[in-house]
């Protein structure tokens, strides 16, 4: 009975230290982007300002989006100004085993932007819509990405 103990022990031993065809352990073939960031940049990765006219002309207002960085490297903090108004939220990016490259795009309509992200072909694609209506400012999400 102990030959095969002794037989699985080795079996197992073996299995765990299995190569793939490139030479290299499997885990060590994939790349691996860290969760916790090392370095968060205090001023905005990405930003749009878009000036909004005041009938009177006294105001200097204007609707601003900013993306900061946070201590998690897929989570980046939204922050949004619409006149008098600020606004916060949070961005997730999936993770795609890529260093995430994020971006506020000016919208179709005025006083709207997109916040997304670059996929691994450099893609753009759109998370999140901000934007003005009627006088309010909207944060939506639009789409969602997952690995499959």
């Amino acid at each position: 009975m102990n030959k095969y103990y002794y037989l699985f022990f080795v079996l197992a031993l073996l299995a765990c230290n299995k190569k793939n065809e490139s030479g290299e352990n499997s885990s060590d073939s994939a790349t691996e982007i860290s969760e916790v960031r090392k370095a968060v940049k205090p001023e905005a990765v990405s930003s749009y300002t878009e000036p909004v006219k005041d009938k009177d002309g006294l105001n200097d207002w204007k609707f601003a989006v900013s993306l900061f960085e946070t201590d998690q490297t897929f989570k980046y903090k939204i922050k949004v100004k619409y006149k008098e108004l600020e606004a916060e939220d949070d961005l997730v990016i999936p993770n795609f085993g890529i260093e995430p490259k994020v971006e506020v795009q000016k919208g179709k309509e005025p006083l709207t932007c997109v916040i997304g992200f670059m996929d691994k072909e450099n893609v753009f694609k759109e998370l999140k819509r901000v934007e003005i209506i009627g006088d309010e400012l909207k944060i939506r999400q639009t789409k969602s990405y997952s690995m499959r």
